[in-house]
């Protein structure tokens, strides 16, 4: 550790101190998320589980609520329950990432986890840091215990890459087939001029996870949005995957409904063996107003698992987080088991969330065509929801109240969450509506936090996620379904 981190350090041991000494009565802060001590979350990075630990590491910026000089925080579990605090891992701290570690993966062989992150560099002067201004240098760093990093490596600078990329390319994820090594960068690619630029993912190969060279590029026909960040590809169930985040999409209702999308397309050609790539058909990955930058990790029995940010970028002047008050902002989505068939991606709460079930609460059939009294004790603000064998032919009837304000809607084939009327618009921040075409509804699971929700449609066809922060905590039913519903413990931390 340099002298430049071990100032930033104990800066930040006493940020995060003397935000625990104030004893913050935060009615919104949530108990099975992972939250930042202080300050600002946002990407989750280097997801990995390593000599028995999980690690979760996540973009933070203790220092502001609203964003700022970007580290990477810490957490380490053995269960996906009971977590520790290991605090900030990775400093911005050498000439190469003076102005933010960014985003990046962790890559495990021969006992060590090797960390790829983007470097950010914000030169002074007149630039557009598009064009110029901006370094994004693709990091290494190395770790035997989890806890403790070599000194940083720059492997690549902006004279490495293809020319006909801008200074916006970040975010590496790293994996191994046979015995080559593969690494996939999110790009802006320069357009006919600034309005046109053009978003896709540059692959890069490697013999020794060192020295890198692009060989194949991933793009649609036309374009799709100017920029595409935090790219992750994988093979799941014989099908290869890329998961990336456009921004730039025109958005269209019940399609493309939030400002910058997090989807994926299916990689029907050999990347391993051909320059090019096309693809098409893109598919949103959650529906709701809160999911970016996910990014997947093995767990400890080899099932695919995504967790992202629960947020999206640049939305301050169309919906707020009211947590900022009590000097935080964001949170990661729970973990999610991932599976592919009949060519779409499912998503489900992990299972080992199943542990969190302290107590069931209510289990019934329902069966009238009135709306329920409420089904849960304002005193229950965390729950999990399991709604089966919902009755298709009496759909018309279907409606659910979270709480005062927030509603689920399933009409005319379409699934629809929206706040409200003038609850509505306070307990979401300015939230108004988001929602996708479902050609039948067959059951749904809620994951209800303090102050999040998460929505699994049809065995995780779809998923929402939103944040929300309501005035007080209910459950009421319009349809006929089966029902159980469970009060939720909160993650053990260890500080």
């Amino acid at each position: 550790m340099n002298l430049v981190s071990k100032i930033f350090k104990e800066a930040i041991i006493q940020k995060e101190n003397e935000y625990l000494k104030k004893n913050i009565k935060d009615k919104w802060r949530l108990n099975f998320h992972l939250m930042p001590p202080v300050g600002w979350l946002n990407d989750p990075n280097g997801l990995s589980y390593f000599k028995g630990i999980y690690n979760i590491f996540f973009q933070y910026s203790p220092f502001e609520t609203e964003g700022g000089l970007k580290f990477w925080g810490h957490y380490q579990t053995k269960d996906l329950i009971n977590y520790k605090y290991v605090g900030v891992s990775i400093y911005p701290d050498e000439k190469y990432d003076c102005h933010g570690v960014y985003s990046g993966s962790a890559f495990i062989e021969d006992d060590k986890l090797y960390i790829y992150y983007t470097g950010n560099v914000k030169l002074l002067g007149s630039h557009d840091y598009i064009e110029s201004g901006r370094e994004a240098n693709t990091m290494l760093t190395v770790s035997e215990d989890g806890i403790n990093f070599s000194e940083k490596e720059c492997l690549m600078e902006m004279k490495d890459y293809p020319k006909d990329i801008t200074n916006h390319i970040r975010d590496p994820k790293v994996w191994k087939e046979n015995d080559s090594y593969y690494m996939v960068q999110g790009a802006r690619k320069y357009g006919i001029d600034r309005n046109n630029d053009i978003g896709e993912v540059l692959i890069f190969s490697s013999k020794d996870k060192i020295k890198w060279t692009h060989t194949s590029t991933i793009h649609t026909k036309d374009i799709f949005g100017y920029m595409w960040e935090c790219p992750d590809l994988f093979n799941l169930d014989g099908q290869d995957i890329l998961i990336t985040c456009p921004q730039g999409v025109k958005q269209i209702e019940s399609i493309y409904e939030n400002l910058y999308l997090s989807g994926y397309f299916l990689i029907n050609d050999d990347y391993k063996n051909k320059e090019s790539i096309e693809v098409s058909n893109f598919t949103v990955l959650d529906r709701g107003f809160d999911f970016y930058a996910p990014q997947t990790f093995l767990d400890e029995n080899g099932n695919r698992v995504i967790i992202g940010w629960m947020s999206v970028p640049d939305t301050e002047d169309i919906h707020k987080n009211l947590t900022v008050e009590y000097g935080w902002q964001h949170c990661l989505t729970i973990p999610r088991e991932l599976s592919f068939k009949n060519g779409i991606l499912y998503q489900k709460p992990h299972r080992s969330l199943e542990k969190l079930r302290e107590k069931k609460i209510f289990e019934n059939k329902l069966s009238n065509n009135t709306l329920s009294e409420n089904l849960i004790n304002n005193d229950i603000n965390s729950y999990e929801v399991i709604m089966d064998n919902i009755k298709t032919d009496k759909i018309k009837n279907f409606e659910i109240i979270i709480s005062e304000g927030l509603g689920i809607k399933y009409k005319d084939n379409k699934f629809i969450l929206e706040f409200v009327g003038d609850t509505g618009k306070t307990i979401g921040g300015g939230r108004n509506k988001r929602s996708a075409y479902l050609e039948n509804l067959k059951n749904i699971r809620i994951m209800a936090d303090t102050s999040s929700l998460e929505l699994f449609i049809n065995d995780g066809e779809l998923a929402f996620t939103t944040r929300y922060y309501p005035l007080e905590y209910s459950f009421k039913i319009l349809g006929e379904m089966n029902i159980i519903i469970y009060k939720l413990s909160s993650f053990k931390f260890n500080h």
